[in-house]
């Protein structure tokens, strides 16, 4: 049995981050993935915290700040598309201390695996588990195309649908705590006139659209819709949000009436894992596999790469994996909880509702934004790293 030799499910930020720093360490990681490739769909970010300070760890900001996007300035709009509130980007990058960019989900991952595949990590796409079996001395994977192996230590680090999570710790109902959101994302080439160089919002009573420039072509639409928790089939995803933006102001329902039902969308529920404990025997859980705390927040992949970095970090310091993961869960889980219980205060604001009153909420927004307010504001969404004075 190969002491060294570690399975990670999931090939996303967690996944990749951790695979880099076993490798970095010695150890043998092998990195699976259910998506037959790296994935296309998904929403954009601002990267910034805890997430820059591992990165910067890694010797990954010069990629990082190599993604461009033409993007000058941050707007939000009424329903005829005039802005009521303009913010250069610079104030929010000065805000930020200058380590701040916005990239796209896969932007990052494909940073990571291109870091990973310099390093020779193996990753293999379109493979998932079928069963796990810890015996205590080591664990036995099978896999859905019915192969198998053994490993020292399995790592769920595949989301917050983690298929490890379901087979080691139960089903998802038990974890998932619904924050009364949907969120969708895709690319488009209509409403890039509708732009410029400028991401702008546009805010509704239960929904909102967060519209982002790419380059001369696409633009990157995200949205949010406050509903009930329902059973949606992958195929009424698109038909499910074109019903519930109908007579949406400015953009937002000509860019859903305009998606090719066969194109990729990023379709999920606003869904925190909330978790007693993130280990057993030989299997540990990393990133929203154990401790999503939804776009909300906006540090998800912040604390996913923070997890990953601490979780080979004590492997590397410890030779019993029962005190490694210990460690990982102790220092990483009350920044995940307090941010969690953020997020859960947040949700009920972040999307306009009946009860909000919209001058009110102007007024807090322009405060928020304001070149006085801007740096106090970010410190809610952890402009310092969680990591801050760890070696």
């Amino acid at each position: 049995m190969n002491r060294r030799k570690i399975l990670i499910s999931g090939g996303g930020i967690a996944g990749l981050t951790l695979a880099i720093q076993l490798k970095q360490n010695g150890f043998e990681p092998l990195v699976i993935e259910r998506e037959p490739g790296p994935r296309t769909e998904g929403y954009m970010m601002d990267f910034f915290g805890t997430g820059w300070d591992v990165a910067e760890r890694m010797g990954l900001t010069g990629r990082l700040r190599a993604v461009r996007y033409p993007i000058d300035a941050l707007e939000f709009v009424d329903g005829a598309g005039k802005a009521w509130l303009h913010v250069p980007i610079s104030r929010v990058g000065r805000a930020l201390g200058g380590k701040y960019v916005y990239l796209r989900r896969q932007d990052l991952e494909a940073i990571l695996a291109e870091r990973a595949a310099e390093m020779g990590v193996a990753i293999r796409y379109g493979m998932s588990i079928a069963a796990i079996v810890d015996h205590g001395d080591g664990v036995q994977v099978q896999f859905e195309d019915r192969g198998e192996d053994q490993f020292a230590l399995v790592i769920g680090a595949d989301g917050v649908h983690s298929r490890v999570r379901h087979l080691v710790f139960g089903p998802e109902r038990e974890f998932a705590r619904f924050l009364g959101l949907y969120v969708a994302a895709f690319h488009s080439t209509a409403g890039r006139d509708a732009l410029g160089r400028v991401v702008k919002i546009h805010e509704d009573t239960d929904r909102m659209l967060m519209a982002y420039p790419l380059d001369g072509e696409r633009i990157d639409a995200t949205y949010m819709l406050r509903h009930a928790e329902a059973d949606i089939a992958k195929a009424q995803r698109l038909t499910f949000m074109r019903q519930n933006f109908r007579g949406a102001g400015w953009i937002a329902e000509d860019l859903l009436r305009a998606h090719n039902d066969k194109q990729p969308i990023f379709f999920d529920t606003a869904t925190q894992i909330v978790m007693p404990h993130w280990h057993r025997g030989r299997i540990v859980l990393v990133g929203d596999a154990c401790g999503c705390l939804t776009l909300l927040a906006g540090q998800g992949s912040h604390m996913a790469m923070a997890g990953a970095y601490v979780l080979a970090q004590e492997l590397a310091r410890n030779d019993d994996h029962k005190a490694a993961f210990a460690a990982y869960q102790s220092f990483l889980k009350p920044h995940v909880e307090k941010r969690q219980r953020d997020a859960a205060r947040f949700a009920g604001i972040f999307v306009p509702s009946r009860r909000s009153h919209p001058w009110l909420r102007r007024l807090a927004l322009r405060a928020f934004f304001s070149e006085f307010l801007l740096t106090k504001g970010f410190a809610f969404f952890g402009t310092k790293s969680v990591l801050h004075g760890r070696t």
